[in-house]
């Protein structure tokens, strides 16, 4: 992976800033978000983890969603963060069914594969990439599976990739910046 470029992503009223890199084999670019940070939204992980565990405790969406609404989010928020998440649940079953009954809930399912659902979000993230996934919960992108597959001599971790590496000059343009390399 090389440094690609860096945009400003929201974290509740805060911005961050995000890097992004692209691999060198396909020429595909990543964000490196940090585990923080909900991708795809502004909520922090932490808070989005409490909102859906309150929820699993039997909570009511407007209770479980107070935490959110104080720090600025929208009172739909909870109910989104839900959704996300049972698609994320939805997908992760596709992938792999025999990990766990595909009829079991999104905390259950979670549960009976990653062991807890103390940190969700995280750790499906988590048993994704050991499982040779990109980080499902929440993704803005197709699901890839890092299958390792041999184009023109190198390995590339997106089986898909039909172009060879491209070096745009933002990209060289980033070599000036303190860490970038190559």
């Amino acid at each position: 992976m090389g440094l690609h470029a860096r945009y400003v992503k929201y974290h509740f009223a805060e911005s961050i800033e995000i890097q992004r890199v692209r691999c060198r084999c396909c020429g595909t670019t990543h964000a490196l978000i940090p585990l923080f940070s909900v991708p795809g939204t502004s909520l922090g992980r932490e808070e989005a983890e409490r909102c859906l565990k309150a929820r699993w405790e039997g909570a009511s969406r407007s209770a479980a969603r107070t935490e959110l609404v104080e720090l600025g989010m929208e009172e739909r928020s909870g109910r989104g963060l839900e959704r996300k998440l049972a698609t994320a649940v939805e997908r992760a079953k596709a992938i792999w069914p025999q990990a766990a009954d595909t009829r079991f809930s999104p905390q259950e399912w979670i549960r009976a594969v990653c062991g807890s659902t103390a940190h969700p979000i995280a750790e499906m993230n988590r048993f994704a990439l050991e499982h040779g996934v990109n980080a499902i919960c929440f993704c803005r992108a197709p699901i890839l599976l890092f299958r390792p597959r041999i184009r023109a001599g190198r390995p590339s971790h997106k089986p898909a990739s039909a172009a060879g590496p491209r070096r745009s000059s933002r990209l060289r343009t980033m070599h000036s910046i303190p860490g970038g390399t190559p």
